[in-house]
Formats: C-alpha cells, sequence, structure tokens
C-alpha cells in the first residue's frame, strides 16, 4: 500500500509529466482503476486523488481549474510561464 506522501509524490510527478492531466487519468496512471472495477470502488480511488490534488493545490504545487464535471490540473511552474508570456506579449 502506498503512503500518503508517497501518493502525493507520484500524484505531482505525473502532473508534472503529462500535464494538462484529469483526475481519471492521473488514477489510470496509478494504476488504482482495474478492468471490471465496481463504481463504488472507483469513487473512493477518485476521491483518494481529489484529496491528495486540493493538499498540492493548498501547497500551491498545481493549478485546478474545472470544466463542466472534469477538473484540468497542470504544474504552477508551467502558470507561471504562461503569465510571463503574457506580459511579453
Amino acid at each position: 500500500m502506498i503512503i500518503m506522501k508517497e501518493l502525493r509524490d507520484s500524484i505531482i510527478v505525473i502532473i508534472e509529466e503529462k500535464w494538462p492531466v484529469s483526475v481519471t487519468e492521473i488514477a489510470s496512471h496509478l494504476g488504482l482503476f482495474r478492468k471490471g472495477m465496481i463504481e463504488k470502488k472507483r469513487k473512493a480511488a477518485i476521491g483518494k486523488i481529489i484529496y491528495h490534488v486540493k493538499k498540492l493545490e493548498k501547497m500551491e504545487k498545481i493549478k485546478i481549474k474545472k470544466i463542466g464535471q472534469t477538473v484540468i490540473i497542470w504544474p504552477t511552474e508551467i502558470e507561471k510561464l504562461r503569465v510571463m508570456n503574457e506580459l511579453m506579449k
């Protein structure tokens, strides 16, 4: 079983490598979704990821935007580059 800090570290690595990414994509990369999985367990896995994503947002390591029912996540460093690009224009 993955310890919370290790899970959070794994999540941030996935976000940095694959941004922009959604919560379900993170769960898939971590192997939390399996074929034939019941809906209750899927929701529990997504809830676990969302918990850590919110913690990372509070730590200002990532940015989150909700589009419809999908949560899109990207690293804060990328947001800083976007702002710098806007200022240079």
